[in-house]
């Protein structure tokens, strides 16, 4: 194997692991670091133990620099900014706080609730869920408990 193949290796695993920033999946990504070891060990096998040691320091220092100019730079650009979120979780919350108004309200099971379904409250539809027993569509429901999500009802008598 030349040492233009060993390079060529080295140097299209590198591209490969650029390009997993816009390909997610981890496929070309891994595809990638492959590519890199497989040069790094022809490098060893084919050119002798020189060639090898010099492709593995020149890899590390090549994946760590490649790895600084991202963290450095690519937020800052424009294309960085589409890639990244501008936002944080902090104002993010798990639960709907609207649901908790549904409690005590009466509504109607807009589907069947086997115990799980959709009910139609205050004209607005809503996931919900019985203690257990099945609800015939269009039957009158009532709001017992709202669980985080959760909104539990129960049939009127």
């Amino acid at each position: 194997m030349t040492s233009t193949t060993i390079i060529a290796l080295v140097l299209s695993g590198f591209l490969l692991l650029f390009f997993e920033v816009f390909l997610p999946g981890g496929v070309v990504g891994a595809l990638g670091g492959l590519l890199v070891i497989a040069g790094v060990v022809c490098g060893f096998a084919f050119q002798g133990p020189t060639w090898g040691a010099t492709l593995l320091v020149v890899s590390g220092v090549l994946g760590l620099v490649g790895f600084w100019l991202w963290i450095t730079f690519i937020p800052k650009s424009p294309l960085g900014r589409r890639l990244m979120l501008s936002h944080d979780a902090h104002d993010w919350k798990s639960t709907d706080v609207a649901q908790q108004d549904l409690a005590g309200k009466e509504g109607v099971a807009h589907s069947t609730l086997r115990p799980a379904g959709t009910a139609l409250i205050d004209g607005v539809r809503v996931d919900v869920i019985t203690r257990g027993e099945m609800v015939a569509a269009h039957t009158r429901i009532k709001v017992i408990a709202v669980e985080g999500n959760r909104v539990v009802v129960t049939t009127l008598a």
